[in-house]
């Protein structure tokens, strides 16, 4: 079955604006919690504390990714496709990264537990796995690759 290349590029800008959104939302939800723990000293709730950490670093990582990515939907609908390319990688490089620390960070803490002999949680690996920067960065994963295949497919056209 044929696909048309327009179809792709629609394919992957509404992928792209899906995650993006869903990125600069979780983002300026860390933001959220982290002032309720800092600033306002737990006066207001929580959101999805759980799998939504309070954490500034988290936050701009979370938001940097999502405006990234929305960059890159920006500039599709501008017929920039160059930027557009760069921005998907960029984006979804940092996306899998975040992602694959966040994996490395729990590997490490069940490590460090086994190697203490303390009982291992499975709820905190369970949690750990689907905090909000590892899951995304999941969903991530097939933009990641064919963003490269376009990036391959664009430097041959050259």
């Amino acid at each position: 079955m044929f696909v048309r290349r327009s179809h792709i590029k629609l394919v992957i800008t509404l992928a792209s604006m899906i995650i993006g959104i869903a990125y600069a939302v979780s983002g300026f939800i860390s933001l959220h919690n982290w002032l309720v723990v800092f600033a306002l000293k737990g006066t207001v709730e929580s959101m999805l504390e759980e799998y939504v950490p309070g954490d500034l670093g988290t936050s701009l990582i979370l938001l940097s990714v999502g405006l990234t990515l929305l960059a890159a939907v920006y500039y599709a609908l501008r017929q920039s496709t160059t930027r557009s390319v760069s921005c998907l990688i960029v984006g979804s490089t940092l996306a899998v990264a975040a992602m694959v620390i966040q994996l490395l960070t729990v590997i490490a803490g069940l490590a460090d537990t086994l190697i203490i002999g303390d009982i291992v949680s499975v709820r905190s690996i369970i949690l750990g796995i689907l905090r909000i920067d590892a899951f995304l960065g999941y969903i991530t994963i097939p933009l990641f690759i064919v963003s490269l295949w376009l990036y391959k497919k664009e430097s041959k056209a050259e």
